[in-house]
């Protein structure tokens, strides 16, 4: 067993050389919404929502869409 705070070789070579430790991956809040973006340049998002009502307590998730309408921001019209 390993005391607390100590460190463990995995690989040892007659050099010393160690390998470099691994990154610690992304963790995301589990109250974040997920969000994506769809064709078009809209976007979305997708997150958990909870209800509570007199006598019982619903679950549920959500998907909020936002689509431009409109010209919008386009590339300028070398005509106009």
């Amino acid at each position: 067993m390993t005391p607390p705070g100590g460190e463990i070789v995995v690989c040892g070579r007659p050099t010393d050389q160690r390998l470099a430790r691994l990154p610690t991956p992304p963790v995301s809040s589990p109250d974040a919404p997920m969000t994506f973006r769809l064709p078009g340049g809209g976007t979305g998002n997708v997150h958990a929502v909870q209800s509570t009502l007199p006598g019982a307590t619903g679950s549920g998730a959500v998907i909020t869409l936002r689509i431009p309408f409109g010209p919008g921001r386009r590339a300028a019209d070398p005509a106009r």
